[in-house]
């Protein structure tokens, strides 16, 4: 009477030690999976970014796990090229940066940073009276049309500059003129938390940068009919010196050009932080290292002009040539990036945050001229933080 139960007992035994492998194998599979990316819904979030802040236990921080986001306003200042005489000055800039990327709940992760930066962008101007200039008795005015009730238009050329409503030359020099953008992808991982309450996280990723450098310079001469340069303000020490007055020929030169740099590599970088009652301090230091390829576009324009002084007459003559070059180098760029951030906590997953930025391209940066210069910025900035 007792095999039935006896057979009943096996069945059922060897029933689950068929199933339960399978399961454990199943389970295993997922506890073992190893890809670089997640679903957006992996750490099923419950999406109440702004729920109230619980700080009831601050002496327990524990980092976020999951997606996060921050966006930053910066404000920073740039070094001039090295080629110019005020090198050693800095001027005014403004960017935004952009930070996505989501930290696995087995503290690997990875780290988006995209960063923009439009200017400075720092010229001096200087105006030039041309040579052809309405006489003092004509009552054409300067305006492009009669004035005082005649009927006498002024000429044309009188007003060829649409910026200052005369005829004159604006001669630029550049200064400092430059655009940045830098893009970033990083593999991070989270260590434990230190004696000291510092939680430390690794990265190491890849970097493209783009500089452009924007330069421009210009001049303007002025010669008799032999050819002999005329000064626009006479020499009251050298009566016999050449006048103002003798000029018959006008010269603009203009240079310009952009200098384009395109950089890829590598990079190490490191992240730590500490929570503080409602501030998350935080510094992030890079170092990298990048190929250069440069391309440089090059304008000049000479325009040469014959016409009397002060006859309110057409040109004699006008001779414009413009020369494009076009040119390409290779550089090597070091360089390194830290930025130190407080972050107060608002609501649960919501933060606003301001920082210091130091951010240097020390060799490698074609500059005007000069293939081997480089980038230095520093600054402040301000944003807000999602879930980190």
């Amino acid at each position: 009477m007792r095999f039935p139960r006896i057979a009943t007992l096996l069945a059922v035994l060897a029933v689950a030690a068929l199933v339960t492998p399978t399961a454990e194998a199943q389970n295993y599979g997922q506890r073992q999976y190893s890809g670089p990316f997640v679903d957006f819904d992996e750490f099923n979030p419950d999406y109440q970014f702004f729920a109230p802040l619980d700080n009831t236990h601050f002496g327990d921080f524990t980092p976020n796990m999951g997606w996060y986001f921050t966006w930053d306003k910066l404000f920073l200042k740039s070094a001039r090229p090295r080629d110019e005489e005020s090198y050693g000055g800095f001027d005014r800039g403004s960017g935004t940066r952009i930070n996505v990327g989501f930290m696995r709940p087995d503290n690997n992760g990875w780290y988006i940073s995209t960063t923009r930066l439009g200017g400075p962008n720092f010229y001096d101007e200087l105006i030039v009276e041309r040579n052809n200039r309405i006489q003092e008795d004509d009552q054409g005015g300067g305006g492009g049309g009669g004035g005082n009730n005649n009927d006498e238009q002024t000429p044309s050329q009188d007003d060829n500059n649409p910026l200052t409503g005369q005829r004159d030359y604006i001669l630029r020099d550049s200064v400092n003129s430059l655009n940045y953008s830098s893009w970033e992808l990083n593999r991070t991982w989270r260590l434990a938390e230190n004696d000291k309450g510092r939680i430390w996280e690794p990265m190491f990723g890849i970097r493209y940068s783009n500089f452009d450098d924007h330069f421009e310079g210009a001049e303007y001469n002025r010669y008799d009919d032999e050819g002999n340069p005329v000064p626009q303000i006479p020499n009251p020490n050298n009566p016999d010196s050449p006048q103002p007055d003798d000029a018959e020929l006008e010269e603009y030169i203009l240079r310009e050009g952009v200098r384009r740099n395109d950089m890829f590599g590598g990079q190490l970088g490191l992240r730590w932080y500490h929570q503080q009652s409602r501030w998350l301090m935080s510094g992030e230091l890079r170092f990298f290292a990048m190929n250069n390829n440069q391309q440089i576009r090059s304008r000049e324009l000479r325009e040469v002009t014959q016409v009397e002084v002060g006859t309110g007459n057409e040109p004699d003559s006008q001779t414009r040539t413009e020369i494009i070059n076009w040119d390409r180098d290779n550089t090597f760029v070091w360089g390194g990036e830290f930025r130190g951030e407080a972050a107060y906590t608002i609501t649960r997953d919501v933060s606003a945050k301001l920082g210091f930025n130091v951010l240097n391209y020390g060799k490698g940066i074609g500059r005007g001229d000069n293939r081997d210069d480089r980038f230095l910025s520093y600054g402040f900035n301000f944003g807000i933080t999602l879930n980190r």
